[in-house]
């Protein structure tokens, strides 16, 4: 969800934050030497401590809360944890049969929180992990998509003809058509694409220990 705050304003939060940050800090230490704090920075030591709590509580909810409440996610953006089931369709093109490559059966694991989001994309052939994700929502269409890029790591038995490369991906949910479903195109280095087409089979992190 933090992807969601301009650019701008994650950097004022953050300086804000710093700065009450380090009076609190230099409070809590005037007070365990026994002396007198200035009242703003007393009140920077108390906003910090319960700021902190906040933080804290929220991040173990937050995940609750979208499920109980719905219009949150509709509102800010919807909870993407979970394992997608589908396939890839590949633009490439075969030169020795002039033919594309038959639907490939894909796995893609979703571990979204309030700071990070990260995804993991299994083939049978490869394995993707993301890199940098961006979030972009339009609630008013019921739109949600994000940006991610990754590296991606072939088996060895295929790197013969399939080296390793990086690329750039997007998945888009409509949540009034279907909130399970997530569509999307990925672009690679070695200037190949294809279209993404997955539906959540699980809001657990499954068949991927090293995902969770």
């Amino acid at each position: 969800m933090w992807a969601l705050v301009p650019r701008k304003t994650q950097i004022l939060i953050i300086a804000g934050l710093a700065i009450v940050l380090a009076w609190g800090i230099e409070a809590l230490w005037v007070i365990i030497q026994g002396e007198r704090t200035s009242t703003l920075k007393f009140i920077a030591l108390v906003a910090t401590i319960i700021s902190t709590g906040i933080v804290g509580v929220v991040s173990a909810i937050w995940r609750w809360m979208w499920a109980r409440f719905p219009l949150i996610g509709r509102k800010t953006f919807p909870d993407l944890t979970g394992t997608w089931e589908g396939h890839l369709v590949s633009t490439w093109i075969n030169p020795d049969t002039g033919q594309r490559l038959p639907p490939i059966q894909t796995t893609i694991w979703i571990r979204q929180g309030i700071f990070t989001t990260s995804i993991k994309l299994r083939t049978g052939e490869s394995t993707s992990y993301s890199k940098r994700c961006l979030l972009e929502a339009d609630p008013d269409a019921g739109r949600f998509q994000f940006w991610y890029s990754y590296d991606n790591d072939p088996k060895a038995e295929f790197r013969y003809r399939s080296a390793r490369h990086e690329g750039v991906a997007w998945l888009e949910m409509d949540i009034d058509a279907d909130p399970e479903h997530l569509v999307g195109y990925y672009y690679t280095e070695r200037k190949t694409s294809g279209d993404i087409d997955v539906r959540r089979t699980s809001r657990k992190i499954e068949g991927s220990p090293s995902a969770k």
